[in-house]
Parts: structure tokens; sequence; C-alpha cells
């Protein structure tokens, strides 16, 4: 009849299967979007608030209160303080390694430096933190935490590298897990050495350029 009231869920009822199915999946968008902007607001504040107090003297209440939330939402995107460290700095390292594929300097040795530069720089512009994070991430990484990931595409960029110079000829033949290692090793030493200050940025650069070239040409003879 006109002007009666309609019963609690009529206008839902109203609606088709494809209504129905629509509205769920944009609701459901929402709801991930909104969760990627909490998460995404808790990074940037925990970054700021980290290099303000220092990560030792930054709590999660720290954190929550100067991006709004409610503790618990911190620890429902980063259940642990190591955690949200942790991937804090794996941005960094994201945006430097992004830097460093937009300059490809000719030469493998080159290439490899200047991929290092760009690293060095990034954990340089938050050594109390990296500090922090490399040394937990030794022996307490997880299996999937951001920093094991993105070793692993750091590792498939350097093996990729390797295999290029090989095929122009520009080193001997070497297996790219070997290539690795021996690079790796090189670089993480001068890394450390300038987190603890007894490297300047263009003395890690020296010595990591001059320690590649005599490990490339020891494999020549």
């Amino acid at each position: 009849m006109p002007g009666m009231l309609r019963p609690p869920g009529a206008y839902s009822a109203g609606l088709d299967s494809h209504d129905s199915t629509e509205y769920a999946a944009l609701s459901m968008i929402s709801r991930v979007e909104k969760k990627a902007r909490t998460r995404a607001e808790i990074l940037a504040v925990a970054s700021r608030v980290m290099a303000e107090k220092g990560f030792a003297n930054t709590t999660a209440r720290d954190v929550a209160s100067e991006a709004g939330v409610a503790v618990g939402t911190v620890f429902l995107h980063f259940p642990t303080m190591g955690q949200l460290a942790e991937t804090v700095l794996d941005e960094t390292v994201a945006a430097a390694l992004s830097a460093a594929a937009t300059d490809r300097p000719a030469g493998l040795v080159e290439r490899l430096v200047h991929a290092s530069d760009c690293l060095y720089q990034a954990y340089a512009s938050q050594p109390e933190l990296s500090r922090q994070v490399i040394a937990g991430s030794l022996f307490e990484g997880s299996t999937g935490s951001p920093s094991q990931l993105r070793m692993g595409e750091f590792r498939s960029w350097v093996a990729a590298e390797v295999i290029a110079a090989v095929d122009r000829g520009e080193i001997s033949p070497i297996e790219p897990g070997e290539a690795f290692l021996g690079y790796f090793a090189l670089y993480f030493g001068a890394l450390v050495a300038g987190l603890r200050g007894e490297l300047e940025p263009g003395a890690q650069l020296t010595l990591l350029r001059t320690s590649l070239q005599r490990f490339l040409a020891a494999r020549e003879n």
C-alpha cells in the first residue's frame, strides 16, 4: 500500500544477484584499499619517528599515536617492532635499487659498484636503523621476510648481469651463484665498515671496485 514502510531487508532484497555481487566486490575493494592506506601511513609515520627518536626509543604506541590508529592496528599490520623496522628499511632499499636500475654504466664491475653505491647511500641515510635491522636479519630473519625477499631479487639481478657479461666476452665463464657470493662478500664487508664509521663513502667504493677487479682477474689465471 502507498506510504507503507518497507520491511527490513527489503532494499537489499530488491537487488538482483548481479547487483549484489557487484556491491560485495566494491565493498571488498574498499576494505582492501583502506587497509593498504593504513599500512602505508603506519610505515611513513614509523620512518619519521624512528629517524627522530631512534629505533631503540620508538614504541608501537609512539607510532600509533602519530598515525592516529590504535596500537592493535599497528600490530595487526606488523606483528613485531622488528618487522616494522625491517619493512621501513626495505622500502628505502627498494627505492635505492630502483634508482640504480635507471643508470647502467658500461661494464660489469661499474654496474655492480654503482648499485652498491646506491645501497650504501640508502643505508647511510638511516644508520642506526640499518645496523639494528642488518644485525637481526643475519641470524633471525624469517622465511618470506622483506629482507629475504629483497635479497632474492638482488641475487637474481646480479646473476643476470654476470651472465650478460660472460656472453659479451667481458669476463671468463663463472657460475652465477659463485659470482654473487664473491661479490656480496666484498659488498657486505664494505657496507659494515661504512656503518661502523671505519670507511668514508668514497673509500667504500674504491675498496669494492679494486676488490671486484682482483676477484674477477684471479679467475683469468
